[in-house]
């Protein structure tokens, strides 16, 4: 019982740590240990220690969270505007750790009507809606147009779907044309059943399809050679090399005459030798380059691409010794080409979904400007924007610094990075001495790891 209660009062205690509201604070909790408590806690102090609830901003995943949140700080201040004195003042020492003053059981009681009656009140919502109102307010420097309206996701969905059936129509009537050609390319890495997933799986990579076609749009005649050559850098491949040109490399790392051999000496070991020696087979009699360098590789590389460790037994390689160190030295080369050819494989197939992404975003990015509609990712990517990057950013910042001393995120480790950096712009005037009031301002986040 000792050891319960003592761990029991740990948690209070970090619970009141944490919802100092002169602290700015990053709380890692598991589920079901009280986050959103804590969160109520922070939002109740604040406002007891003197915070007017116009200029807190709650930020939730979700629309259920927030109503939940708000549900609990407006039923605990409703109580305290009936709780007798003493009641009170014990409620109040066991949120704060100490004994509450008259002022602050004065207060207590008249936050409820404060929260009713001032304008905006606690700001508890989800950060679309935030950013949503955020636009409302600013929309012709956000550059969207005023009394815009939000896609329901059926209604995305519809519209997505639209614009993938206009590209793969597109794509399927005119081989020749680009979206022709990166089809061509993906129906090697895809079955056709998948597009819809892999386009839709695309179109959430948003910022980076947006740039590619902002690439594509200037003067060079494929933007996505940029993309190309990052690529190559990345997976170590030449930047002239071609699929073709490196399958014709790796059919001829190793000559007929040496093939034979180890063919005839792999027949006369082991299992392993045998079924090694099947692929050498493969080889001779293959009637392509493709096939021969498929067959080649299938000796020296494991299905997983690394490169197998021994590639005769020992008797083999002692019987023939330098056939085995001929191998091994063919071994290293066929190993880059190898990787090299599955490359090139990558690039092709991330080329052709960009591009293929990149129309469709097209197209989805005109079905929603004719309905004069956002969707969600749009809340996020037009107020980043607005708070990041517009010759406006800093009359914006100026307008919201004055009504904003501290935030709080809920689920913080679900929250997105551009998410986060609506919540950095927020919060920057905060500690860099250039905010528009003197006093505490506070940022407060509380997630769990575990479900990140």
């Amino acid at each position: 019982m000792t050891t319960h209660a003592s761990d029991l009062e740990r948690t209070h205690r970090a619970q009141r740590d944490a919802a100092d509201p002169a602290a700015s604070a990053w709380v890692s909790a598991n589920a079901g240990t009280g986050k959103t408590h804590v969160l109520t806690l922070r939002a109740l102090r604040l406002m007891l220690a003197g915070t007017i609830p116009e200029r807190i901003l709650a930020l939730t995943y979700t629309k259920a969270a927030a109503a939940e949140m708000s549900k609990r700080v407006y039923d605990t201040l409703a109580q305290w505007v009936t709780m007798d004195e003493a009641k009170l003042a014990d409620v109040l020492a066991e949120l704060t750790a100490r004994k509450p003053t008259p002022t602050e059981i004065e207060r207590a009681r008249t936050l409820f009507t404060t929260a009713i009656e001032t304008p905006g009140g606690l700001k508890v919502q989800t950060i679309h809606s935030f950013c949503e109102r955020l636009l409302q307010r600013f929309p012709l420097e956000a550059d969207v147009a005023p009394g815009f309206t939000i896609l329901d996701e059926p209604t995305a969905n519809t519209l997505q779907r639209e614009a993938i059936d206009a590209v793969l129509a597109l794509a399927t009537r005119s081989e020749a044309s680009l979206e022709g050609q990166a089809l061509t390319s993906a129906i090697r890495y895809a079955a056709e059943e998948r597009f819809d997933e892999l386009l839709r799986g695309a179109l959430r990579l948003r910022p980076r399809l947006e740039e590619a076609l902002r690439l594509e749009s200037g003067n060079a005649a494929d933007g996505l050679r940029v993309l190309e050559v990052a690529l190559r850098q990345t997976l170590k491949v030449r930047p002239n090399a071609t699929e073709d040109a490196v399958t014709s490399e790796l059919a001829r790392v190793v000559g007929d005459g040496e093939l034979l051999r180890l063919r005839d000496a792999l027949s006369g070991g082991g299992k392993g030798d045998i079924e090694l020696g099947q692929s050498i087979g493969a080889a001779l009699s293959a009637g392509s380059p493709r096939a021969r360098a498929d067959a080649i590789e299938r000796f020296f590389c494991t299905e997983k691409g690394a490169p197998r460790t021994r590639l005769m037994s020992r008797g083999i390689k002692d019987q023939f010794p330098d056939l085995d160190s001929a191998a091994t030295a063919a071994q290293t080369r066929a190993v880059i080409l190898a990787h090299e050819r599955k490359g090139l494989a990558v690039i092709a197939a991330t080329i052709a979904l960009y591009r293929l992404g990149g129309a469709v975003l097209e197209r989805y990015t005109a079905a929603k400007a004719r309905r004069a509609a956002l969707d969600y990712d749009d809340l996020i990517a037009k107020a980043v924007s607005l708070l990041r990057t517009k010759d406006s950013t800093a009359w914006v910042l100026f307008k919201l610094d004055r009504g904003i001393d501290h935030i709080l995120v809920d689920e913080a480790q679900d929250t997105s990075t551009e998410q986060w950096q609506v919540v950095e712009a927020l919060a920057q005037e905060f500690f860099t001495g250039l905010g528009q009031r003197e006093g505490v301002r506070t940022v407060f986040a509380v997630g769990d790891e575990k479900q990140s």
